[in-house]
């Protein structure tokens, strides 16, 4: 194959010579180690402040790996995200080493992926199948030679895939409860939901209900049920010319009272304020919209 470079452990797919800054995404290097060809067991790899991003799936082994203050124990079947800018260190078990593909990237589209597709602060995910995206990767790669312009317009479909891969099995992963009471909640933000009948309908009490959520999402169904309606009541504001009592009755808040009093606490902003500052629709609105203070 055309670029591709062979070393003591080491098959790569050397890219850099077509990196292009101005462009939002690079492929900079295709590879996959062998640790288990290192005699002397000396493979390490560590950056104080990477230049880097990577992705890298371990087929076979495991190993060892710490990133930004985590510490990690990457198996067969895992995914390690490396970000750039992050200082980490990996190496393999030496009873059971490494055999993994990676992929070297750059770009503002690898690091908004990165960003907006994963969790934030965690970089090793397990049972996360990407052979697939590999085998592909390699395959497009023998026509870099003619066009990689084509051939990175390729990797930005696979890119998207593999984010979305381990999106979704994260996801599976949540707590079973906690998801289902936030799917309850997301479904009825233009309802009045308690507690009480999410506990009924799932025949699990209240305060473990509650405490299920917050482990998993960081706050009480109930703050994050309030700060869905008014994120909805945003919305509403800026895009239509809906009156405020009108929102915060549709949004089932006990009054107009309490809705302007939660909204001006979610936003810093009273209702009517916000609508003036932000509204893309024409100014035909009663009264009541601006006495909401």
């Amino acid at each position: 194959m055309t670029g591709e470079k062979f070393f003591d452990c080491d098959k790569a797919i050397d890219l850099w010579k077509y990196n292009d800054e101005s462009e939002p995404l690079n492929v900079n290097m295709i590879g996959f180690t062998d640790c288990t060809l290192y005699s002397d067991k000396s493979y390490r790899v560590e950056r104080q402040n990477s230049g880097i991003s990577a992705i890298e799936f371990i087929r076979e082994g495991c190993g060892y790996f710490e990133i930004n203050g985590k510490k990690y124990r990457p198996q067969a079947g895992g995914v390690m995200i490396l970000t750039k800018g992050s200082r980490h260190l990996y190496y393999p078990d030496a009873g059971n080493p490494w055999k993994k593909d990676w992929v070297i990237i750059d770009g503002a589209f690898a690091d908004a992926l990165i960003d907006c597709y994963l969790p934030k602060g965690e970089y090793y995910f397990e049972n996360c199948d990407l052979s697939h995206f590999f085998a592909r990767l390699r395959s497009f790669a023998e026509e870099v030679p003619l066009n990689y312009t084509g051939f990175v317009d390729n990797v930005v479909f696979l890119l998207c895939d593999a984010m979305t891969t381990i999106k979704n099995l994260k996801r599976r992963k949540c707590n079973r409860i906690a998801l289902a009471v936030k799917s309850i909640l997301d479904d009825n933000v233009e309802s009045a939901v308690a507690i009480e009948d999410i506990a009924e309908r799932l025949h699990y009490s209240p305060n473990y209900i509650i405490r299920q959520f917050k482990d998993q999402y960081g706050c009480t169904p109930y703050k994050y049920y309030t700060d869905r309606k008014l994120k909805l009541a945003q919305l509403y504001l800026r895009n239509t010319d809906i009156s405020i009592t009108e929102i915060a009755e549709r949004l089932r808040f006990a009054d107009q009272h309490y809705f302007s009093n939660a909204f001006r606490e979610h936003c810093g902003i009273c209702a009517s304020d916000y609508r003036k500052k932000y509204s893309s629709v024409s100014d035909n609105r009663s009264q009541e919209d601006v006495s909401d203070n």
